[in-house]
């Protein structure tokens, strides 16, 4: 009786294993780097239009 729940309970803990890889890939995907050079030039322009709408 206490095989099937160990079981399961062991291919749950693998599974869990398996798909934490997965999440880390895709929410580094998802996010960009600070070393990013598309990332980096769009904070710098963010950073220069607020920079100029201060000034007015």
């Amino acid at each position: 009786m206490l095989g099937g729940t160990n079981n399961a309970m062991f291919l749950q803990a693998i599974s869990g294993f398996l798909v934490f890889p997965i999440i880390i890939a895709l929410l580094m995907w998802a996010f960009p780097t600070k070393k990013d050079p598309i990332a980096k030039r769009e904070r710098k322009a963010l950073k220069k239009s607020l920079r100029e709408l201060r000034r007015k």
